[in-house]
C-alpha cells in the first residue's frame, strides 16, 4: 500500500502543474518548490525515478538509430539534440538530460517551480547554456516551434490534462520526422481509481482530495491511439513500479498501475 502511495503522490507532484492556478495548487507548489533539489527530501522518488526514465530516452533513441549504441554509457550520449520537456516542474528530468549534453527546454506554467528550475540551472557551469526554461503552457509553446525538436518528454503530466488529444497534437507538430515523444502515466484501471482516489484520497488522506480525477487518466491503448491519429507510432510501451522499503523504481511485467511509452513521429 505504501508503495502505491508514493507513486500517487509523484504524479501529483510533478504532473499537477499543467493542471492549472488554482489557489489550492499554487500554495502546495510554494511549499514543494523550497525542498524541490533535495535529494533525499520531499522529491526523493522523482530523482531517483530518472533512473528509469534518462536510460529509457538513450535506449529508445538507439533503438531507432538515432544514437550509436556505443554511446550507451557515455557522458555526452545525448549531445546535439533538441529536447522539451512538457511540465518540468523544478527541472529534476530536464537537467538529468542536459547532463547527457543534451539543449533543453522545460516549459511550465507554474512560475514559482520555473524559477526554481532556473535557479538551480544557472548555478551549474556544465549545464546553465545547454538548459532553458519557460513559463508557458504546450499550447502557448508549440506556436513558432514546429519541427523543432527531437524529442519530447512528458512525465507524470498527461493525466491531469484535460484535453489530451490537443495536447498530443502539438506534441506532435514541435517534434521533428523521426522524432521521438516519451511518456509517463497513470493506466485507466480500476485499480489505479481505487488507489489513487478511494484509498489515497478519501481513506488514508494522503492527498488532497480532488487531485486526482480518474477521467482523466488515459489507458496506453488510448494513448497509442492520439499519437497515432497525428503520425506518431508507438514502438515500447513499458509498466513500471515502485518498491518503497528500497525507494526505487523498477521495471515490471503487469500493467495496472502506471506505464512509459516512445512513440517516433513518421
Amino acid at each position: 500500500m505504501f508503495e502505491k502511495t508514493s507513486i500517487a503522490f509523484l504524479s501529483l507532484v510533478e504532473g499537477l502543474s499543467m493542471k492549472g492556478t488554482a489557489e489550492d495548487d499554487v500554495a502546495t507548489f510554494d511549499q514543494l518548490s523550497k525542498r524541490w533539489w533535495e535529494p533525499n527530501g520531499p522529491m526523493i522518488l522523482l530523482h531517483r525515478l530518472n533512473k528509469l526514465r534518462v536510460p529509457m530516452v538513450v535506449e529508445g533513441l538507439i533503438k531507432v538509430g538515432k544514437l550509436d549504441r556505443k554511446q550507451r554509457y557515455t557522458t555526452d550520449a545525448l549531445k546535439g539534440l533538441n529536447i522539451l520537456d512538457v511540465g518540468c516542474g523544478g527541472g529534476i528530468y530536464a537537467e538529468a538530460l542536459a547532463k547527457l549534453h543534451a539543449n533543453v527546454v522545460g516549459i511550465d506554467p507554474a512560475r514559482h517551480l520555473i524559477e526554481v528550475a532556473k535557479a538551480h540551472a544557472e548555478a551549474q557551469s556544465d549545464i546553465k547554456d545547454r538548459c532553458h526554461y519557460y513559463e508557458q503552457s504546450m499550447e502557448e509553446h508549440w506556436q513558432g516551434a514546429a519541427n523543432k525538436y527531437d524529442v519530447v518528454v512528458l512525465s507524470e503530466t498527461i493525466e491531469h490534462v484535460v484535453d489530451k488529444s490537443s495536447l498530443l497534437k502539438h506534441v506532435a507538430e514541435v517534434l521533428k520526422p523521426g522524432g521521438s515523444v516519451f511518456i509517463s502515466t497513470w493506466n485507466k484501471t480500476s485499480w489505479s481509481w481505487l488507489l489513487a482516489v478511494v484509498v489515497l484520497e478519501n481513506i488514508m488522506k494522503r492527498l488532497p482530495k480532488g487531485s486526482h480525477d480518474y477521467d482523466k487518466f488515459v489507458s496506453p491503448e488510448e494513448t497509442e491511439a492520439i499519437l497515432e491519429a497525428y503520425g506518431c507510432r508507438t514502438i515500447e510501451q513499458r509498466p513500471f513500479y515502485l518498491k518503497f522499503w528500497e525507494s526505487e523504481w523498477v521495471w515490471v511485467p503487469f500493467n495496472q498501475l502506471t506505464y512509459a511509452l516512445h512513440a517516433v513521429k513518421g
